[in-house]
């Protein structure tokens, strides 16, 4: 047996939240927030939340990957935001291309998209 997982919850630690949660709602393209309790707030991409919380950080080799439609047209709308500056999109043929990037805290982030496979 399995667990049954209804969503997924990925807590991220930041060092200011107002400023982080403002950078993330540009990154995710959205507003829509929840607020459990003082000094937290998530964000709902489908079935995954991404939650914010204050703390001293300590960056970790975690990596938060998210798969996207159009990775050509979110590497250029990462520019445009100044998220990404030297990033380049990598590229395993037949596989998968992506991007990696941090959030102004260290948290380390990723778009990527796969090829079809036959």
């Amino acid at each position: 047996m399995t667990l049954n997982a209804k969503s997924i919850t990925v807590g991220l630690p930041v060092s200011n939240l107002e400023k982080s949660a403002s950078w993330y709602e540009k990154l995710l393209m959205s507003d829509e927030k929840l607020v459990p309790v003082e000094g937290v707030i998530e964000y709902p991409i489908g079935s995954v939340w991404i939650q914010l919380f204050e703390e001293k950080i300590n960056v970790s080799e975690n990596v938060l990957r998210l798969e996207v439609e159009d990775l050509d047209t979110e590497f250029e709308r990462l520019k445009t935001l100044g998220v990404i500056v030297d990033e380049v999109i990598e590229d395993v043929p037949g596989i998968i291309r992506y991007v990696d990037f941090s959030d102004p805290d260290g948290n380390k982030l990723s778009f990527y998209w796969l090829y079809e496979q036959e």
